[in-house]
């Protein structure tokens, strides 16, 4: 306007102050005086707003980290990444690798808990794996449900169909991880759970029965695996308690199938049909693998995909740690 250049200021009495320029026309010492304490102040709140906003920061980027601290975790324990195949490893992948880790009911249908009254829901802030009852204070599980835990992260959730409400929910007072247990082959996957108090039995909570050393189910025979598990089924919810029928598989021909991963060892044995459909998968790791007669012969472990043709589902052989069992749990 004009031609003439205007600047923001402001007068008290005789001083003059330029707020764009960050100046003043001192006209008495009063003024000078009045201009450096005001300035003072300020700077003062500049810095002091500074140094909350980065509390806030340090405050937001703590609880994200804790929070996905407790997710990770969380995924960690319902599932792992398959390996590579061996001729695709390198040699520090071979040490380093891990099969991944399944539970889920696929192809199954859902049942009551007094079906299967010896099914638990292991959880931290929800259910991450399944288990069965041994007896009034015990629980096997699988190991790779438990590694890395402590016992006051973990609940135990019995005598109900659904993972995340009814029935009663155990403290877990002490973890019994097997110590030869093997993460980059899930060898010796067995965890034993003291509960804190005694569980009373009714119809929806049982102990199943255990096996003797070296009484197995026999190739063919007709097993039932049961969990919370991955459905693979939209349709299907995962809330309510399944359960699948799935025959043993020849340990042979299932190392043979799984060669490529390294195969199975003698504490593993595998269920399932050739042509796949149904199975174990994530979530429903750590349960039982029952025969018809109840005998518990099996924890859900491992596998390669879920239900997948050729490849049957892989259970730790509750038979091979029997003695353990009978040693740690006086079950």
């Amino acid at each position: 306007m004009g031609g003439h250049s205007f600047s923001r200021s402001k007068v008290f009495g005789n001083t003059r102050l330029d707020l764009d320029n960050n100046t003043a026309d001192y006209k008495t010492p009063h003024a000078l005086e009045l201009w450096q304490h005001n300035q003072s102040v300020r700077s003062k709140e500049v810095s002091q707003q500074k140094t909350y906003r980065e509390m806030a920061k340090i405050i937001t980027l703590g609880l994200i980290s804790i929070l996905f601290g407790i997710l990770l975790e969380e995924v960690q324990a319902i599932a792992c990444l398959i390996p590579k195949p061996r001729e695709e490893r390198s040699l520090e992948e071979e040490t380093e690798i891990r099969p991944r880790l399944d539970g889920r009911i696929v192809g199954g249908h859902k049942i009551n808990v007094t079906d299967a009254p010896h099914q638990i829901s292991l959880q931290t802030s929800a259910h991450i794996c399944g288990g069965s009852i041994i007896a009034k204070q015990w629980i096997l599980t699988a190991a790779h449900c438990t590694d890395g835990k402590k016992p006051d992260r973990l609940k135990v959730r019995l005598g109900t169909s659904i993972s995340s409400k009814g029935g009663e929910l155990h403290e877990v007072a002490e973890i019994f991880q097997h110590e030869k247990f093997n993460y980059s082959n899930v060898d010796y996957d067995y965890s034993l759970l003291k509960l804190a108090r005694e569980i009373e039995f009714d119809e929806t909570k049982q102990a199943v029965k255990l096996p003797e050393t070296k009484e197995d189910a026999m190739d063919g025979d007709l097993c039932f695996v049961t969990g919370w598990g991955n459905t693979q089924n939209a349709s299907e919810s995962r809330e309510w308690l399944r359960l699948t029928e799935v025959p043993i598989f020849n340990q042979e021909q299932c190392s043979d199938k799984y060669k490529k991963f390294g195969g199975v060892t003698e504490r593993m044995i595998c269920a399932g049909y050739i042509e796949g459909g149904k199975d174990a998968c994530q979530g429903d790791s750590g349960g039982p693998l029952v025969t018809e007669s109840g005998m518990l012969v099996g924890v859900v472990s491992w596998g390669y995909g879920c239900a997948k043709p050729d490849y049957p589902g892989i259970y730790s052989r509750v038979s091979y740690v029997r003695d353990w069992i009978r040693t740690t749990s006086g079950v």
